[in-house]
């Protein structure tokens, strides 16, 4: 134990003044035999002992009391190892850096991150003294930070109290790096940040340090206080057509992330759309594993986009158990089908199994918009009114034709060529090489002079079909709707013609090339190198035909599942067509609301919404030239949590910049200077407390 003021301590010579004052206060009576008293003698002697035991007891107190005074006036304090941050006070510079990000509001024992960070910065807050010039960095991305230091303590400790977890992820590194700007404008000589967070490892990257070696002090105060942090998370949301459910149909991924260090088990997932749950699935997942589940759905009758959540239960951080995304029927693709081989009998015709994949049942929601032509007609046709033209079939075309069809492909159009008996390969290399990838040669016939037990086993398959490629993405690795057709007749291919980017996206057994892609233009085009009926195959009638079809015809009009607006991370902004509207309404979750008028749309083609600061859904309301008023379901659009922030693990210390002074030079923390006059003083009031209620009692 040490003192501040050790010569106070000459003030302990003052303990005898009561012992004295008692010494000389005592009186011995003269002794006066009385015999009438003789019968109270015996009760006398009683009460003589209670009192002398009273007196005594306040000597006593009194002795302490004098003791305790000049003790207290003298300060004695004593050390010990600091477990939190260092604080001293006078004159200095401090900032504080508080982690508001949505990892803040994780809660323990019923309280959030936020609210031990809120209590640690108070008390440290109190602890520097109004001598302090004191700003409160927020660490979450963003944020608007303070422009220089204050005095005004009242007002930081009410700013700190006000605190709320937002729905960004944390960058310390950018918020130690203003702190640093803020200190180095000031003129004090101490300059300390006080970094008050969990100190996730998302939260600090690896990365420059955010001050040289001859920046401030830094004291760092971890609220997770060495505890982990399990969390489970959902991470990702997909949502695109999966024509195998219809013309309504969505194929809907989650990814769920268990940032924790222990297994766990049955985890329910609930997906709604438009705000009913429509399915619910199980996951199990191992330490920090991600799973991904899939599940198919259909959009409400007569709703052409609808919103889609996927759920986890509640768990110690409920922000990020839940993502939105906005599914719409896909827009209508106009296809020509050019009819190379035309029957009266319709099941006989070259289109009807590519017509009824295009249209299933006949229904105007399939996405599509079918015109049949025979090729005479393209003389006289307005290419101009399709996304995408099929040749099924078709004979060599006029060179007019197919320079017609050239340029319109060049300009963007889509082109899907399939041959057939009608096709002969040396009138194709006279006039069709501007719209083929690869030049034609002669079929082979693999059932040519074979037995009829035999076809099967000489027929190819379909195999190293490119899985990662759009038109396939609706197919598993193995994918027997496709690996299970029998190939009877192919077309062999050329050389390469001068279209760029030519790619075989999938061969037979045999190695011939069964689709291959390219570029013309703007447009492409896709060689299938054998028909799109029965006639040489039996793919049209097996359940791969429908998507590969229906994904070959999306993917060469550019409309696949790209037109299904994707979330944007909470933060980011979003750019809004105006759609010649004279007012547009954005409604986010909540009571948020952003208008832009008349003025503001003039002669404008898109808006930008500047910024979503709450994950869900924004819905926007617009207002035609007419006065109108409806909601504009095509550019409603979702903002979900960035799953960067989901991840609670801890961060290297070495990720701290290294001229703080978080610890002693052996490693060990810090000595901190304990007061104990405080317990001194309010000894001496209990004393004195004591006494008084000991004279009372005695008079």
């Amino acid at each position: 134990m040490t003192f501040l003021a050790p010569l106070m301590l000459l003030g302990l010579v003052g303990v005898a003044i009561p012992l004295v004052i008692h010494l000389i206060g005592r009186r011995r009576a003269r002794v006066v035999k009385f015999a009438a008293l003789a019968f109270l003698i015996g009760s006398k002697r009683k009460t003589s002992r209670r009192l002398q035991l009273r007196e005594r007891l306040l000597l006593l107190v009194r002795l302490l009391a004098c003791v305790a005074l000049p003790l207290a006036i003298a300060k004695p304090f004593t050390s010990c190892r600091a477990r939190g941050p260092t604080v001293a006070r006078g004159p200095q510079a401090v900032v504080f850096v508080i982690d508001d990000s949505f990892t803040s509001g994780y809660r323990i024992g019923g309280r959030s991150l936020l609210d031990r960070e809120i209590d640690a910065a108070t008390r440290i807050l109190q602890q520097l003294g109004p001598e302090a010039e004191v700003a409160v960095v927020r660490a979450s991305e963003g944020s608007p930070n303070p422009t220089e230091l204050s005095r005004e303590q009242l007002r930081l400790r009410d700013s700190l109290l006000d605190l709320t977890p937002t729905a960004r992820p944390a960058d310390l590194r950018r918020a130690l790096a203003r702190a640093a700007q803020l200190l180095a404008g000031s003129s004090h000589k101490t300059k300390t940040v006080y970094l008050v967070a969990p100190l996730t490892v998302n939260s600090l990257p690896p990365g420059e340090p955010a001050w040289a070696a001859d920046g401030p002090a830094l004291e760092v105060y971890d609220v997770r206080k060495g505890e982990p942090l399990p969390n489970l998370a959902v991470t990702s949301l997909t949502v695109s057509p999966d024509p195998t459910s219809g013309a309504r149909g969505i194929a809907i991924v989650a990814e769920v992330a268990n940032h924790g260090t222990t297994p766990v088990a049955d985890v329910t997932l609930s997906v709604e759309v438009d705000g009913s749950v429509v399915a619910r699935g199980r996951l199990d997942l191992a330490a920090g594993e991600t799973r991904g589940k899939r599940f198919l759905a259909t959009l409400p009758p007569e709703k052409r986009s609808a919103p889609v959540a996927v759920a986890l239960p509640d768990d110690a951080l409920t922000t990020d158990n839940r993502r939105w995304a906005i599914a719409r029927l896909r827009e209508d693709v106009r296809v020509l089908l050019v009819d190379g081989d035309a029957r009266a009998a319709r099941h006989d015709d070259e289109v009807f199994y590519l017509e009824a994949a295009l249209r299933p049942g006949d229904r105007g929601e399939a996405g599509t918009v079918v015109t049949k032509v025979l090729p005479d007609e393209l003389d006289d046709l307005d290419l101009g009114g399709f996304d995408v033209v099929v040749l099924a079939n078709v004979p060599a075309l006029a060179k007019e034709v197919v320079t017609s069809l050239a340029t319109w492909v060049g300009a963007g159009g889509g082109l899907l060529v399939a041959p057939g008996d009608h096709v002969d390969p040396a009138a194709y290399e006279a006039t069709m090489l501007p719209l083929l990838p690869q030049s034609l040669r002669d079929p082979i016939d693999t059932a040519w002079g074979a037995a009829p037990d035999e076809r099967a086993a000489r027929a190819l398959h379909l195999t190293k079909w490119e899985a990662d490629h759009p038109i396939f993405a609706p197919f598993a690795q193995d994918a027997p709707g496709l690996a299970d057709a029998a190939f009877t007749k192919v077309m062999l291919l050329g050389p390469t013609t001068a279209t760029a980017d030519r790619k075989v996206l999938a061969r037979y057994t045999n190695g011939a090339a069964a689709m291959v892609l390219a570029t013309i233009g703007d447009g492409q085009v896709l060689l299938y190198t054998s028909t799109l009926d029965r006639d040489w195959n039996d793919l049209p009638i097996l359940p791969g035909f429908l998507p590969l079809v229906q994904e070959s015809v999306r993917f060469l009009a550019r409309r696949r599942a790209d037109n299904l607006t994707p979330a944007i991370l909470v933060g980011a902004s979003q750019a809004l067509p105006t759609l010649e509207l004279k007012k547009l309404e954005v409604r986010g979750p909540g009571s948020s609301s952003t208008t832009f008028d008349d003025a503001r749309l003039a002669g404008r083609t898109s808006v930008r919404y500047g910024s979503a600061e709450r994950p869900g859904v924004y819905r926007v309301i617009g207002t035609d030239k007419t006065g109108a008023t409806r909601e504009r379901d095509e550019l409603a659009f979702a903002a979900n949590l960035d799953p960067r922030g989901s991840d609670l693990a801890p961060a290297p210390p070495s990720l701290l910049p290294t001229s703080g002074t978080t610890g002693t030079s052996d490693g060990k923390p810090p000595l901190r200077r304990v007061e104990l006059w405080h317990a001194v003083a309010a000894a001496l009031l209990t004393l004195l407390l004591i006494e008084s209620i000991l004279i009372q009692q005695r008079r």
